[in-house]
């Protein structure tokens, strides 16, 4: 069995799924991102990189890529596979502290692989804030939500915290071909 599913045993609420993102699903949250006209993207919990690759093939030739994991083991392969980027250990409510500490501006797009319906609300409302505290206005946030995770009250919170915040949100269609099935919610941060 692959580490990944090992992670997600031991550290359900850290990992929040048994297998890597699709390429389906890869493709989906990158897509109509603005990553092509950004001078820096974030990526929060890139885990085994599978979106961190994606992203890197659309990246325009002097944008930068800055990712934020927790796990230390998972951190330290990124960096070994994706040279060219700035890893960062740590929690993702951290993003614009972590861009500071590098001299990097705020993110025109910040993706997230993050498991939002099983954060408690305190942890979600810390991450948003330092999402919305590194984006730059107009900026784009996209994460995913899993079918059953939309439905629990974590996933109904978070959803409701995404309309408050963000100036537009629109939601995917479903993304049948990943396990389990997903949709992209894709917000804008309010022009200043």
């Amino acid at each position: 069995m692959s580490s990944f599913f090992w992670k997600f045993l031991r550290h359900p609420l850290q990992v929040g799924a048994c297998c890597p993102s699709s390429p389906a699903l890869c493709r989906a949250i990158t897509s109509s991102a603005g990553i092509e006209n950004a001078e820096l993207v974030a990526e929060l919990g890139p885990g085994t990189g599978v979106i961190t690759e994606e992203i890197c093939r659309k990246l325009p030739p002097k944008c930068k890529l800055a990712a934020v994991e927790l796990d230390t083991h998972l951190a330290a392969a990124l960096e070994k596979r994706f040279t060219d980027i700035t890893v960062f250990r740590g929690c993702a409510s951290h993003l614009d502290e972590m861009l500071d500490s590098q001299s990097l501006p705020k993110a025109d797009v910040v993706i997230s692989g993050l498991p939002f319906a099983i954060f408690p609300g305190e942890l979600q409302d810390k991450i948003l804030d330092g999402v919305l505290r590194s984006l730059t206005p107009g900026g784009t946030f996209s994460t995913f939500a899993y079918l059953q995770g939309m439905i629990l009250p974590a996933g109904v919170r978070f959803r409701h915290k995404l309309d408050h915040l963000f100036s537009e949100v629109t939601t995917s269609p479903v993304i049948w071909k990943n396990m389990p099935p997903a949709v992209i919610y894709r917000c804008r941060k309010f022009e200043e």
